[in-house]
């Protein structure tokens, strides 16, 4: 019976999502539209930055799901994900991190991603929650966080361990891949960067985005074409969502905020899944195995997928939404 159950389960969510083959038409024709009738607003965080959110919430909904997206993502690229979703029962929020999507910028240069302390992101987020998602916090709320986002919210559960019902980790940013070099000379040299008053210039080899460079057989973070597709798209059809390199002042908190996340773990409540990509090049393993082996979580790992699990090729993303599903429990 057991098996049978299993059986009907990947049989159901095997339609769950858009289909490579059809994507576009899809995409732009019923995912984009979905998310557009979201209701959007604004808050101002403590540094009087107005921050964009979205969210879709309803009575007949009995949860809450909360996306926190990965650096350079606006919410709409979460479009996909949140139309596989509108049958799940959830109320759905989600914020653009301050520098990113439609929320203010720290800079001139709006394509360069930097922020004063990383703290200010948990901060953003934290009040995110407080403002907007804890009004609806009488019901169960979930967490779905990608890289940066998983990152920043992680810190928030080591400060609230039992907010959040369960959360599912899409290669959180535990530990940056600073290739050539090792994280210890990648943090020391973005520390000389800073004190010598170079922390809003671009950290080396990074740069504003620029369409023509943006090609698939460039890409290290996803095997989809169309799902490539999208961020593209949005880029270049929204310049103001575009976003760069980031800076070595970015570089230098993230490293500092990242180094500590294992010693995080024993202390959060949540059950936790986290989801690894055998082949990221963004954010190493490690400390990603050390955090579930500290905590409540469960890994589980894609040997073949890039960074960006939830916007991988079918084979992919499907088996993640499926795992997705099943820890959430719906």
């Amino acid at each position: 019976m057991k098996y049978l159950i299993l059986a009907l389960i990947m049989i159901s969510t095997s339609t769950w999502a858009i289909p490579e083959n059809d994507f576009k038409k899809v995409w732009l024709n019923e995912a984009l539209p979905y998310f557009r009738s979201f209701s959007k607003g604004h808050l101002t965080n403590a540094q009087g930055m107005k921050l964009r959110y979205y969210f879709n919430v309803s009575p007949h909904h009995h949860k809450n799901l909360v996306i926190s997206p990965g650096r350079t993502e606006p919410a709409i690229k979460y479009a996909e994900l949140v139309y596989d979703l509108k049958d799940s029962g959830f109320n759905i929020f989600i914020l653009d991190h301050q520098g990113q999507g439609e929320s203010g910028r720290q800079l001139k240069d709006p394509h360069k991603g930097h922020v004063i302390y990383f703290s200010h992101y948990v901060r953003d987020f934290s009040q995110f929650i407080e403002e907007i998602v804890t009004p609806h916090s009488q019901k169960e709320t979930y967490l779905i966080g990608h890289s940066m986002g998983g990152a920043i919210a992680t810190h928030f559960m080591s400060k609230n361990p039992e907010f959040f019902t369960k959360a599912a980790l899409s290669a959180p940013m535990f530990e940056m891949d600073t290739n050539p070099y090792s994280e210890s000379v990648a943090r020391l040299f973005s520390e000389f960067l800073v004190l010598t008053k170079q922390g809003s210039k671009y950290a080396p080899d990074r740069g504003p985005y620029i369409p023509e460079e943006d090609t698939f057989e460039k890409n290290d973070v996803t095997q989809s074409l169309p799902r490539f597709w999208v961020n593209k798209f949005l880029f270049t059809s929204y310049p103001y969502l575009a976003l760069g390199g980031p800076t070595a002042r970015w570089v230098n908190q993230n490293l500092k905020a990242t180094k500590g996340i294992p010693s995080l773990a024993s202390g959060i409540k949540t059950p936790i899944l986290l989801l690894q990509a055998g082949k990221d090049q963004v954010v190493k393993p490690r400390r990603q195995e050390t955090f579930c082996q500290r905590g409540n979580c469960q890994l589980v790992t894609y040997p073949e997928s890039f960074h960006e699990i939830l916007m991988e090729k079918d084979s992919i993303r499907d088996e993640a939404l499926r795992e997705i599903r099943i820890f959430f429990g719906f």
